[in-house]
């Protein structure tokens, strides 16, 4: 039997991203205050688009060895089953888009105000709610997990969309401000190059010391 791990791939790069938020303050996971019962409703949705991003990477750098990624995630009876769901859900993100698609910001919080039907005041005043950490954790799970079969289905959008271009955003961050709520889009989304080797070195290290057979398969 090999090694079973105590914490799946996505705990890992939760755990992993939270400690990246020390070294990188201007990643969206710095903003949160750790140890508090509750966030607040636009910190989580950063949270969200930030596990995203990273999810995007991870499908995005190891796109023909997605189902191997997959298996680290559920148990191997379940790969197939949920590798169908994973891609179902980023496909329909994707598809609810209703224009091409110029920022993985405005793509990722268009979208995501779409599925609770809020149009972006909405948005703002729902922000100034709180959300239980337990309850919001399913929520980033999930996201991160779409995010590795959106980088696997669309690795052609991710090296667009993850890069120092196309910084427009049709959302008003300048109402944002008026809360309180700063988010500079300039300095948030990170290039594709970074994010692959920040993937690269945190699965090597994970895969070696919790599935130590896949590590050939994977060419780590």
């Amino acid at each position: 039997m090999p090694y079973q791990p105590t914490k799946t791939l996505t705990a890992f790069f939760m755990e992993a991203i939270v400690k990246e938020a020390v070294k990188e303050p201007f990643t969206v996971w710095g903003y949160l205050k750790f140890g508090m019962p509750t966030i607040e409703f636009f910190r989580l949705i950063l949270v969200c688009l930030d596990g995203y991003i990273r999810g995007a990477a991870l499908g995005y750098t190891f796109k023909d060895k997605y189902d191997l990624l997959v298996s680290m995630m559920v148990k191997p009876s379940q790969v197939k089953k949920y590798t169908d769901y994973l891609h179902q859900v980023a496909q329909q993100r994707v598809n609810s888009y209703p224009q091409e698609i110029t920022s993985i910001i405005d793509f990722f919080i268009s979208t995501e105000l779409a599925k609770d039907k809020l149009t972006f005041d909405d948005y703002l005043n729902k922000a100034k709610t709180r959300i239980k950490l337990d309850s919001a954790a399913p929520r980033i799970k999930l996201i991160f997990e779409e995010g590795t079969a959106f980088g696997s289905d669309n690795p052609d959008k991710v090296s667009r969309l993850i890069s120092r271009e196309c910084r427009t955003s049709s959302l008003d961050w300048e109402k944002a401000k008026l809360l309180g709520l700063t988010f500079d889009i300039a300095s948030q989304e990170m290039n594709l190059k970074f994010l692959q080797t920040w993937v690269t070195f945190n699965l090597r290290m994970y895969t070696r010391e919790c599935f130590p057979e896949l590590v050939a398969a994977l060419e780590l």
